[in-house]
């Protein structure tokens, strides 16, 4: 069951897409509702709302004027800096489309309130090395390892960070994966121009652009989500994914195993957030509980788990290992990247699981009832595990 301030924040977001009012009453805590807003990273959704309610005081408006005035600055920069890249890479003949960002901002009713990140991009494979060598050459800087994930090179220019992509993030090696990336591809060769506020760039057509938003739901899912990411999905089902295009669509979803997550993530939409039912009656054999499971999860964790902070580690650390041995393989690959020790001295990477067993025991050992602590950790997991198979299967 979802908390008084949560349900505000729904109410909220569904009176700012939707339409419909916003209740103003001595209920409403607007510094509570603006931080747990921000920590989702849809602070500025309800600016709309906000500034055209005489009930909210005078103080709260101005805050969230500075709020959107910020979110403006940034969606300015993020625009000039898009087309930056989009000039560079069609001046050099390299296909290119934007993935996320304004490839979904584009279907909010007020585009430059959707939070802005990274700029992240795709490219056909062949022209991979190329465009991140062209990217260095004029001035964009690495900022992570080169290639660290083997699919993507991360580089900066001007404080924004900019994603080049040959496929997607953190896809299993299996036909799902092939068949998404095939998808993809061929969504690239295909893209379509879009525009916002006089700045033009690329993007995959509705299909595989709905596909990319889907997978980064997944992508997520068990490191934390948060409204954002729910939100993206949302407003591309209400604008491209009615019952009429929705046999289209479901093929690929079976083909790339999103089904269960699409219906879930929708229809949970419907449930809390005012996405229309009229139309969209194509995710009616949802789970109403998982449904609710997901909402509170999301908001139990904030964007990228943002409200769990060190005291939900453990328990995040559990949620997303299906095994004790893929539990283990990651304290593994933790310890090694985190255990200075280890760093200086070779041998002891091969105990590095040992670093992230003696962080977690000790921090477990500071709670209050720590063996209480420990078991309630493995029950809400086991939970959180069913959820996610419900979802993922």
């Amino acid at each position: 069951m979802l908390s008084p301030n949560d349900a505000s924040m729904c109410d909220i977001l569904k009176a700012a897409f939707m339409g419909g009012g916003f209740p103003v009453d001595g209920n409403v805590s607007w510094d509570i509702l603006s931080r747990e807003l921000a920590v989702q990273t849809v602070a500025a959704l309800p600016t709309d709302v906000v500034l055209g309610n005489p009930a909210v005081p005078a103080s709260i408006k101005k805050q969230w004027e500075n709020t959107a005035w910020v979110h403006a600055v940034r969606w300015e920069q993020i625009l000039y800096a898009q087309d930056e890249l989009v000039r560079l890479m069609a001046d050099n003949g390299i296909p290119m489309a934007v993935l996320k960002g304004t490839a979904a901002a584009m279907y909010y009713p007020v585009p430059r309130y959707r939070s802005m990140g990274d700029i992240d991009f795709l490219v056909r494979e062949e022209d991979y090395r190329k465009a991140f060598e062209l990217l260095r050459d004029h001035g964009y800087a690495l900022a992570e390892p080169e290639d660290s994930e083997d699919y993507h090179y991360a580089v900066e220019k001007d404080g924004i960070v900019f994603e080049l992509h040959r496929r997607l993030a953190k896809l299993p090696k299996d036909a799902a994966r092939n068949f998404l990336m095939e998808q993809v591809h061929a969504g690239l060769a295909h893209a379509e121009r879009r525009r916002l506020e006089g700045y033009g760039f690329p993007v995959l057509p509705w299909l595989p652009n709905g596909l990319v938003l889907l997978q980064h739901i997944r992508q997520h899912l068990r490191d934390g989500l948060g409204l954002r990411q729910i939100i993206d999905w949302m407003m591309y089902v209400d604008r491209e994914l009615d019952d009429g295009k929705y046999p289209l669509f479901r093929e690929a979803l079976r083909q790339t195993r999103l089904e269960p997550l699409a219906l879930h993530a929708t229809r949970m939409c419907q449930m809390y957030l005012g996405l229309r039912e009229e139309g969209i009656s194509w995710c009616a054999s949802a789970r109403q509980e998982t449904c609710r499971a997901l909402m509170e999860y999301i908001m139990e964790q904030g964007n990228f788990g943002r409200k769990v902070g060190q005291e939900g580690k453990g328990l995040k650390a559990l949620n997303r290992h299906k095994s004790g041995m893929h539990l283990l393989a990651w304290m593994q690959k933790q310890g090694r990247r985190h255990w200075k020790a280890a760093h200086k001295h070779p041998f002891l990477r091969h105990f590095a699981f040992l670093h992230e067993l003696g962080w977690y025991l000790s921090w477990l050992l500071r709670r209050k009832n720590p063996f209480r602590a420990l078991a309630s950790d493995i029950r809400d997991s086991r939970r959180r595990r069913r959820m996610f198979r419900r979802l993922m299967s």
